[in-house]
């Protein structure tokens, strides 16, 4: 806030008391200003190091390094601190011990054991004396000379255990029997390269037409060679910044139903895409990787409207009829980031209540003293008559029942109405007439016409020393005149008030209230009594119900679950979640967001398609050769 000093003036003379300048106009004192608040640079944590090679030194002797890093998340602004921490560190990983020479030995498979029935039972068609089963073998770790080595050694550094069971199949005598897979061919180290493994039918199987097909039992089986060289690349855009699950921020401030909004550190998603070294997209999880970039992102909490408590509430703005009161707020911070917003301000963004009050006119009055004696200006030393001037004090003072009874500022009476306090007298010379001060004037008759007169008349004191001369007329008199000396009466009601709540209550209903007036022709107001005595009909409603409306916030649903993929495979996939609105917004209350859905990529993962070769020809199979009588030979 800023606050200036306002002192009361009079022109060419310095301060003086407050009461003398009108407080209508007084300059406010204090005013809403912003001053820019510092912000310092604002970091994430850092990542966790990337990870060493977890494998013995080989042949590698290069210098392995692993590194972390973190994101800037918020700019230095208005001399806030710099950014001056590294957001990017690396350091030397450990030596990797020089690799010992140790292999795993497996041993022959075991004979092949059935499942127990209780296991099997639920196979249709299985027999106790044949079926599935499992078959094991014993593994050694061995020195690469061949010599024994402890179990530890292997597990250490000859990598993962060879399996130690395997399923198998004791033939029943209806089944297919086939020797087992050999072992997979070699392969040359390309990465688009394959390699085989196949296996046999052996005994009666050999016959059986249902074991010649190849692909309830295929004899055949193909894979990918190992590739070690897949190239990680990120594809499409970043997905909405997504806060963690059920993580919600409660809002400080006045609690509005519905004061409860997602923000917060989230993180946002971009897909990463795996390509062998022809292009090929591949199964990401062959670059190391679970599908995603992950990024850190904020996503920025509402902030309301706020606003200065009431002030008091003002004078009346007239000192005699109906006159308004006014009270106001101003405005401390705009709302921003969907925050709720503020009332509608004025342009020195304030907002104002107003009340209608009536003060009484007899409230105030002026109060005159007797005039003084009256000073000849050219004083004829002979006989000290003539003309000359009188003066009287004029003060404005506060009515009681009791009658007039302190002074008060003159700005409360009516300037309007303000008697004189010097004017022109005549003192009599001694031969003069003598008459008294002019009597009131009587009323016009109303309406106000020209026509007709009103009269004041005086009395003689004296009659003049000089028989031949006599005393002027004693009666004046003036036509009529609207709003000069005759005036017209009319009732008059205010605007409604705002609507006035009970004490402490921000919403609901209230009452407006309005007054009634007496304003004369010429627009001034005066005292109800001269409308009552014309008896005026006043048949006006002064009091209303209203309703202010409560502020209710948004309120949303939570989040639907994501939806499926919208691709099963390839780049472009997306997922979907919703919000709905359970409470629309009303009154001053926080609005609704526009981001009612979000979406995030689909793990990337390669399509796969069936794709057919040339037809073999057609192969006749359990035909008969027969000729006919006249066609020739045919096949049936």
């Amino acid at each position: 806030m800023q606050t200036r000093k306002v002192i009361c003036v009079r022109v060419n003379v310095g301060q003086v008391g407050p009461k003398k300048c009108p407080e209508s106009l007084r300059p406010e004192t204090v005013r809403p200003c912003l001053l820019p608040c510092k912000k310092d640079c604002i970091v994430t944590p850092y990542s966790d190091w990337t990870s060493c090679p977890s494998s013995c030194k080989g042949g590698d002797s290069g210098i392995r390094k692993q590194s972390r890093h973190r994101v800037i998340i918020q700019l230095p602004a208005n001399g806030g601190r710099d950014c001056t921490d590294p957001l990017y560190e690396e350091k030397a990983c450990k030596a990797p011990q020089v690799c010992q020479s140790y292999r795993w030995k497996t041993h022959k498979w075991r004979r092949c054991q059935l499942v127990p029935w209780s296991v099997q039972q639920d196979s249709p068609g299985a027999q106790e004396g044949c079926g599935p089963g499992r078959q094991a073998r014993a593994i050694t770790c061995r020195k690469q000379d061949g010599g024994q080595a402890g179990i530890h050694e292997c597990l250490q550094y000859a990598g993962p255990v060879p399996a130690l069971t395997q399923t198998c199949q004791i033939p029943c005598q209806d089944d297919c029997q086939l020797t087992s897979w050999s072992k997979f061919s070699s392969c040359n180290g390309d990465c688009g390269a394959v390699r085989t493994r196949k296996r046999t039918l052996v005994g009666k199987s050999k016959k059986k037409e249902k074991c010649k097909h190849s692909h309830l039992y295929p004899l055949i089986e193909t894979q990918y060679c190992p590739c070690d060289k897949y190239n990680a690349q990120p594809v499409g855009n970043w997905s909405d910044c997504i806060l963690p699950e059920g993580k919600v921020e409660v809002m400080l401030g006045m609690k509005v139903q519905g004061d409860i909004k997602e923000c917060g550190q989230g993180y946002r998603y971009q897909a990463m895409a795996c390509y062998d070294q022809n292009g090929r997209l591949v199964e990401t999880s062959r670059c190391n990787s679970h599908g995603y970039i992950e990024e850190a992102c904020i996503i920025p909490c509402p902030s309301d409207c706020k606003l200065s408590e009431w002030s008091n509430w003002s004078r009346c703005s007239k000192s005699c009829g109906s006159g308004v009161k006014v009270r106001s707020k101003w405005l401390r911070e705009k709302q921003y980031n969907g925050g709720r917003p503020c009332p509608k301000l004025d342009h020195v963004n304030q907002v104002y209540e107003v009340v209608p009050c009536h003060s009484d006119c007899n409230q105030y009055v002026w109060v005159t003293e007797p005039w003084s004696i009256c000073k000849v200006t050219f004083v004829n030393m002979r006989e000290n008559c003539g003309e000359g001037v009188q003066t009287r004090k004029v003060r404005c003072m506060q009515n009681t029942a009791d009658g007039p009874s302190e002074h008060v500022e003159d700005y409360l009476c009516d300037p309007e109405e303000m008697p004189l306090g010097s004017r022109e007298c005549k003192l009599p010379c001694p031969e003069d007439c003598v008459i008294s001060e002019w009597g009131p004037w009587t009323r016009c008759v109303l309406p106000c016409n020209q026509s007709s007169f009103r009269q004041r008349s005086a009395d003689p004191i004296r009659q003049p020393a000089d028989e031949g001369r006599s005393c002027p007329d004693a009666v004046e008199q003036e036509p009529c005149n609207l709003n000069k000396n005759c005036y017209h009466y009319d009732y008059n009601v205010t605007d409604w008030s705002t609507c006035q709540l009970s004490e402490k209550a921000v919403c609901g209903n209230g009452i407006k209230t309005r007054m009634l007036d007496c304003v004369r022709s010429d627009g001034k107001s005066v005292d109800l009594k001269y409308c009552e005595e014309l008896g005026l009909e006043k048949n006006w409603q002064m009091n209303t119900t209203c309703v202010v409306e409560c502020p209710v916030n948004c309120q949303l649903s939570d989040w639907s679950p994501w939806s499926e993929c919208s691709q099963t495979c390839g780049l472009t996939g997306k997922m979907i979640r919703r919000r709905t609105v359970t409470q629309p917004f009303q009154g001053d209350g926080r609005p609704c967001p526009s981001l009612m859905d979000q979406s995030k990529p689909c793990p990337v993962k390669p399509c796969y398609r069936w794709q057919y070769g040339q037809w073999s020809p057609c192969q006749v199979q359990e035909a008969s050769v027969e000729k006919g009588p006249e066609q020739g030979t045919f096949l049936v």
